[in-house]
C-alpha cells in the first residue's frame, strides 16, 4: 500500500473535476468538503499522509460531522465527497478498497423552501430602482446592473453559477418583443427562459449606460454583468461569490435576510401560482425531469395565502 499524500491527491482530483466540465461551484464545494476532512485529521494530530483509512477512523469522522453540523444533508454531502474522492483513489490503484462505503448516514432530508416574501421582493426592487436613478452615472449603472440581476433570478429563476458566465449574447429578443436568456451547460442541451416584459426597458437602458461607462473607463468585455468599485468598472463578469456578497450587503442595508437562493425559490413559487406546467418549470430550473417539485407544492397547499408572488411589472 502506497502512502497517500492527501493534499496532492485531492488537488489532482479537483483538477480532474474541472477537466470533466464540472461547474465552479461544484468544484468549490468538493474542495470545502475535503478540507473539512483534512481539518478533522489535523485536530486529531494526524498527518495528511495516510497509508490506510480504517473503519474506526471513518466512524470517528462521521461522529465528528454529526456533532458539528445540525443539518443531516450537510453531513451526507461531506461524507459523499470523501466517498467519491476514495473512488477516484481506488480507480488509480492508490488504495485497495473504499472504506467510506461502509459509512452509515441518515437518509436525505428534503428541505422546506424558504422564499423571500413578496413584500421584501418589492422592497429590493424599489431599492435597486432608486439606485438606478442616481445622478452619479456609475451609481446609476450599478443600479441598472442590479435590476438586471434581480430579473435574472426572480424573473427567470437562474442560479448564480449560470448568471456568472452569461455574456450579452445570451440575452435574445424574439418576434413577440420578448427577451429570453440562453442557458448553456457543458453536458446538457442549451435552453432559454423567458424574462418578464418589465425587463425590456431595464435591459435596454442598462446596455446603453454600460457602453458609455466602458468608454469612460477604457475597458472592454463581453460579459453581461460586471464588477466595479465606487469609481470605475474593474472587470467584466460577476462571480458567484460576488453575487453572494452583494445580497449579504443588501440584507444588512434592508434589515432582512435575502439570498440568491431564497429569491430563486420565490420565482419557482411564482411560476407554480401562474400555472406554468411542471415540465416547463423543471426545464427552466435546469433540473432533470425526475426532479420533484413536491416540497413547493406542499408548501403552496398549506400556506396559499402567504405565497402571493407575481412579476413586479404586473403591479402597474
Amino acid at each position: 500500500m502506497n502512502t497517500i499524500d492527501l493534499i496532492s491527491e485531492q488537488q489532482n482530483f479537483l483538477s480532474n473535476l474541472e477537466k470533466a466540465g464540472k461547474s465552479f461551484n461544484t468544484v468549490k464545494n468538493y474542495r470545502t468538503d475535503l478540507n473539512c476532512f483534512n481539518k478533522f485529521l489535523a485536530q486529531k494530530g494526524r498527518k495528511l499522509l495516510l497509508e490506510e483509512l480504517t473503519t474506526t477512523q471513518v466512524k470517528e469522522y462521521c461522529t465528528h460531522l454529526e456533532k458539528t453540523y445540525n443539518s443531516p444533508n450537510s453531513v451526507r454531502r461531506r461524507i459523499q465527497a470523501l466517498r467519491i474522492f476514495y473512488d477516484y483513489l481506488l480507480e488509480k490503484g492508490s488504495v485497495d478498497s473504499n472504506p467510506i462505503k461502509k459509512a452509515v448516514v441518515a437518509a436525505k432530508v428534503v428541505e422546506i423552501p424558504k422564499p423571500t416574501t413578496f413584500k421584501n421582493i418589492q422592497t429590493i426592487h424599489q431599492y435597486f430602482f432608486k439606485q438606478s436613478q442616481s445622478e452619479k452615472s456609475l451609481e446609476a449603472l450599478l443600479g441598472l446592473r442590479n435590476l438586471v440581476l434581480f430579473n435574472l433570478i426572480y424573473g427567470a429563476g437562474l442560479k448564480v453559477s449560470d448568471i456568472s458566465i452569461l455574456g450579452s449574447n445570451h440575452i435574445q429578443k424574439n418576434n413577440n418583443d420578448e427577451y429570453r436568456v440562453l442557458v448553456s451547460h457543458p453536458k446538457r442541451d442549451p435552453y432559454t427562459v423567458k424574462l418578464p416584459l418589465s425587463f425590456n426597458k431595464i435591459y435596454e437602458h442598462y446596455q446603453e449606460a454600460l457602453i458609455k461607462q466602458k468608454d469612460i473607463n477604457d475597458i472592454s468585455f463581453d460579459n453581461l454583468l460586471f464588477n466595479a468599485n465606487p469609481y470605475r468598472i474593474l472587470a467584466g463578469g460577476l462571480s458567484p461569490r460576488g453575487i453572494e456578497i452583494l445580497f449579504k450587503d443588501l440584507s444588512e442595508k434592508l434589515n432582512f435576510k435575502v439570498t440568491a437562493k431564497s429569491l430563486r425559490q420565490s420565482c419557482i413559487f411564482k411560476w407554480l401560482i401562474k400555472g406554468e406546467p411542471q415540465s416547463t418549470i423543471k426545464e427552466w430550473m435546469g433540473v432533470q425531469p425526475q426532479y420533484s417539485l413536491r416540497p413547493y407544492l406542499e408548501e403552496l397547499e398549506k400556506h396559499t395565502e402567504i405565497y402571493t408572488f407575481i412579476d413586479i411589472g404586473e403591479l402597474h
